[in-house]
């Protein structure tokens, strides 16, 4: 719990000191919210039908610019390389990471939500069942996004790279999550759709951490001792694998 409890606390500090990377999504999405109903039909009804969409598409886009940060700072003074070394489980500190960041943001983009909900005129009602997805559907976004991290980790602007892995994998919760949204503003049972999008993320949050630390890993030394002479080196060096001819690192192509 020593290095769990480090993780969380640092995670929570570097949070809410370099406000930017907090402020930065929330105001990418209230931007969204707002520019959208400009190049539609201003009309109450319409608005209303394009609601859970717009509000969820907005959530998305937020996250997946929110994941820069997830192991930017870590790799670049060290922490990475500390914690890929610590006798603790990689996947039980990167639990911490995602837990942290979760409650962090999404929280904030959870509260945020049925606020712009409202103004698009959905029910109170509509806009409960849309605080629930979107506190429970971020829980995944983020999972998926700590996977896509740690396999671009050592790529230099790999924001786009993770763009491009995560927005088809983000699918299944978008629909689900406006689903039970529309569901409830047309008078139908929404249960469902909350149900399937709270399981999705469960599963999500269960095996992201596993596979980051696996991801992160092979950025950490691709090659085991058997590639090379000498023992492989153990440090992580951003935007470099090991050769597998020599010893020594070099750029990733």
């Amino acid at each position: 719990m020593g290095i769990w409890g480090a993780v969380w606390t640092r995670e929570w500090q570097l949070l809410f000191r370099q406000r930017q990377d907090l402020l930065q999504p929330l105001t990418y999405c209230t931007m969204v919210v707002m520019i959208v109903p400009l190049g539609v039909d201003p009309a109450d009804a319409v608005l209303t039908l394009v609601a859970p969409a717009i509000v969820w598409i907005a959530v998305v886009l937020a996250v997946v610019l929110s994941l820069d940060r997830l192991f930017r700072d870590d790799a670049r003074d060290g922490t990475l390389a500390v914690l890929l070394t610590a006798p603790t489980p990689l996947w039980w500190v990167l639990l911490a990471k995602l837990g942290a960041h979760w409650l962090g943001l999404g929280s904030l983009l959870a509260i945020a939500a049925p606020i712009a909900g409202a103004a698009y005129g959905l029910s109170l009602a509509a806009a409960g069942v849309l605080f629930v997805t979107v506190i429970a559907g971020t829980l995944g976004l983020m999972a998926l996004g700590l996977v896509a991290g740690a396999l671009t980790v050592g790529l230099r602007n790999g924001g786009v790279l993770v763009a491009i892995i995560l927005l088809p994998l983000y699918v299944p919760l978008l629909v689900f999550g406006a689903g039970a949204v529309a569901a409830v503003q047309s008078g139908f049972p929404g249960a469902g759709p909350v149900y399937f999008t709270a399981a999705l993320s469960m599963l999500y949050a269960t095996l992201a951490p596993p596979l980051a630390a696996v991801a992160l890993r092979l950025s950490y030394d691709c090659c085991g001792p058997g590639f090379t002479d000498s023992p492989p080196r153990r440090r992580f060096i951003p935007g470099a694998v090991r050769c597998k001819c020599f010893s020594a690192l070099r750029p990733r192509c």
